[in-house]
């Protein structure tokens, strides 16, 4: 009976895997304190209808905010969420308040303009299929903005922020940052550890060495998601396996080893869905320590 539990509990990790490779791995939307997760539609959508589809703004609205309780209204909710966040912890006055207000909402009409150009190419009715399709890859990249977050690096809003904040209160914007996004990693690794737990059956100082080893050597994604324990897992899958190794029994590890090897193929998804790491590298890129966490946008880019 145990050999029939442990093997099921195989094929639901393993089920996982697949399903999140097959819909292309969800995406949260930019900011860290996002108010609703984005499930992006896969990267490639290629109609290959013979004749026309139809076609209106609901479909460019769908296609870059998610769903239909997505839009300016719950843009301008995500920039008043983020100054007050702000506000209550650097203690800002009135005017540097009002500062950042009025950049974030430079950066959310410049986003609605780059919408309403799209929505100006699409005129209501049906369309050549590869019409539809150039309107969709068109949309794209306003979605892929949206997740990342209109108020991150090169915004208006993240210039004014640096400029805006005396140095002091920039200290404590960036303790509380690396604080939370620090928070958010490890709940996001003691969730993956206790899915394999459930496969590999790990003992309670294996869990605790394990939890330390992937939250010391590995790093958080810019912006988090759905997809972040299996972007967790890509990570561990890089690291030298004699880490990996001392900590479990031989078993264990060949179980593991066989988790890591299929953890490869997500990197493409995860690389399609958007996802990177704070310094802005892709997951393929490989490396053993974890940087500091920084505010977006602070660290140059490699």
């Amino acid at each position: 009976m145990n050999r029939i539990h442990r093997y099921a509990r195989r094929l639901g990790f393993a089920a996982a895997l697949v399903a999140v490779a097959g819909m292309g791995a969800a995406r949260a939307n930019g900011d860290d304190d996002d108010l609703v997760e984005i499930k992006p539609q896969p990267r490639q959508m290629v109609f290959r209808a013979v004749g026309q589809i139809q076609i209106s703004d609901r479909n460019i609205d769908a296609w870059v905010y998610g769903n239909q309780s997505r839009g300016p209204e719950w843009i301008e909710a995500s920039l008043k969420q983020r100054v007050d966040e702000i506000v209550r912890i650097c203690r800002l006055t009135d005017v540097q308040k009002e500062k950042l207000t009025l950049a974030g909402k430079g950066d959310i009409q410049h986003f609605e303009s780059r919408v309403d150009e799209l929505r100006a190419k699409c005129k209501s009715g049906k369309i050549q299929a590869d019409q539809y399709n150039q309107l969709y890859q068109s949309s794209q990249p306003l979605r892929a903005a949206l997740q990342q977050g209109l108020f991150g690096g090169g915004s208006l809003f993240h210039k004014t922020l640096l400029t805006t904040l005396r140095p002091e209160q920039t200290a404590l914007c960036e303790q509380t940052d690396r604080d939370r996004r620090t928070f958010r990693y490890r709940a996001r690794i003691e969730l993956l550890v206790a899915q394999l737990d459930a496969i590999l059956g790990l003992r309670d100082e294996q869990r605790r060495q394990l939890v330390q080893l992937i939250l010391d050597k590995t790093r958080p994604p810019r912006v988090f998601g759905q997809s972040d324990r299996f972007l967790v897992l890509v990570q561990m899958s890089h690291l030298p396996e004699e880490s990996l190794k001392s900590l479990l029994d031989p078993g264990q590890w060949r179980e593991l080893q066989r988790q890591l090897a299929n953890a490869q193929r997500m990197v493409r998804v995860l690389k399609q869905s958007g996802v990177v790491f704070d310094d802005g590298t892709e997951p393929d890129k490989r490396g053993d320590v974890n940087p500091a966490i920084l505010v977006p946008g602070n660290r140059p880019r490699s």
